[in-house]
């Protein structure tokens, strides 16, 4: 009974969460991992007029809404941490979903986006 009752309750966690859900990482931790020898890939998800106007230093822009276009380029990075963000959070979680759908893995959020960024500065 214990058994059953311990198999019950991982498939209800397993199908009640995504098996790939993205973390997330502070602005003090990437900052630190962008001075290391292990830096994460960072992905500007925003559109190119907000990219211009400001982004992290050694960002790549690939927007939200043309990810799926970009999974052939970013296959590279592929096993390489990466770093998603954008302005509210909202297109980083969905680059990030498209991601892992692809088969990504490493995949994190940057807490308070960029203006969390912005405001470290």
């Amino acid at each position: 009974m214990k058994a059953l009752l311990a198999t019950l309750t991982l498939l209800f966690v397993c199908l009640s969460s995504p098996l790939w859900a993205a973390d997330s990482i502070t602005v003090e931790q990437l900052k630190q991992e962008m001075s290391s020898q292990q830096s994460p890939i960072i992905i500007d998800v925003r559109d190119e007029d907000e990219f211009l106007a400001g982004h992290i230093p050694g960002a790549i822009m690939v927007p939200a809404k043309n990810i799926e276009h970009h999974l052939d380029m970013l296959e590279q990075y592929k096993k390489d941490e990466i770093v998603l963000y954008c302005v509210s959070g909202r297109r980083a979680s969905a680059a990030a979903t498209a991601l892992e759908d692809a088969g990504f893995r490493k995949v994190r959020l940057l807490e308070g986006n960029y203006p969390a960024w912005q405001a470290d500065q």
